[in-house]
């Protein structure tokens, strides 16, 4: 029995491993080629596939509300509150500014305009000792 077992055993890793490097070789070739063939077959149906567009724009309706910029104009976006110039030359905002109270928000658009202008000063002349040095 035991002998039985053993000779299973050696013929079963006969089946599932190959003998030589050139057979573990050809194998994971032929599994590569798989993997390409379904890779090219993904491709086909993607490219197959109409690309999805936007839905046509009706020039007559037209939403008031909606901001409109041409070419070389400027827009205010005051809602959004003030630019805050940091001490390295980075922007951002203020991440509350919607629940600010109109005093509050006066006051600090009145502070962040004096110290961007500083700071702006500030960088502009580093930027031009940068430049002649």
């Amino acid at each position: 029995l035991m002998y039985f077992q053993r000779a299973i055993t050696i013929t079963f890793l006969a089946v599932i491993m190959p003998s030589t490097p050139s057979d573990s070789f050809a194998a994971s070739q032929d599994s590569s080629k798989k993997i390409t063939s379904n890779n090219e077959l993904d491709e086909t149906r993607v490219n197959d596939q109409a690309p999805l567009q936007l839905p046509p724009v009706n020039p007559n309706n037209v939403n008031k509300d909606i901001k409109t910029l041409k070419f070389g104009e400027a827009m205010k976006l005051d809602e959004m509150g003030p630019i805050i110039i940091n001490t390295d030359g980075t922007t951002r905002r203020i991440d509350n500014w919607d629940i600010l109270t109109e005093r509050e928000q006066e006051v600090t658009w009145r502070r962040i305009k004096k110290r961007n202008a500083e700071r702006r000063k500030m960088l502009e002349e580093k930027d031009n000792a940068q430049n002649e040095g």
